[in-house]
């Protein structure tokens, strides 16, 4: 009787490590891989025609160059956080300095990003719109933590 509860216990843990296994495997892209994934998800789910899929990924290029251009700087902020992390007492003013410093960094790529975004936006139909808004309110909800 324990034996076959301890069969059952082993198979079932074997089985939820393969199926998380085999669920996270498409998170082990590149941050070019996962770009592209979601610009073919949003051209499929708003049915985007040839010219809106071109501004699309010119908003998903100068996303990633930008991101490039940053990630140096986007280290360094991460190392002297574990530095302080580390330290035997926290500086309040300097991890004010990184946190604001990690904000500049994302008002940069924000900057260059978003004129692309905006143009792809304007590009939209009100129905695609619409599709956009809907698909963002069930991602909310899926993700709300309630």
């Amino acid at each position: 009787m324990k034996s076959q509860t301890l069969l059952k216990t082993i198979f079932f843990a074997v089985l939820a490590a393969a199926t998380l296994t085999a669920s996270a495997c498409h998170r082990h892209q590149s941050p070019a891989e996962r770009a592209q994934w979601m610009a073919d998800k949003v051209a499929k789910e708003l049915e985007l025609n040839a010219p809106q899929k071109a501004k699309l990924a010119a908003a998903k290029e100068e996303f990633l160059a930008a991101r490039a251009a940053a990630q140096e700087e986007h280290r360094a902020l991460l190392e002297a956080l574990l530095a302080q992390i580390q330290s035997d007492r926290l500086d309040q003013a300097k991890l004010a300095r990184l946190f604001e410093q990690h904000q500049a960094l994302q008002r940069q790529t924000m900057d260059k990003v978003l004129p692309k975004v905006a143009e792809w936006h304007a590009s939209l139909t009100p129905e695609q719109k619409a599709e956009a808004v809907e698909h963002i309110r069930r991602w909310m909800e899926r993700h709300s933590g309630g």
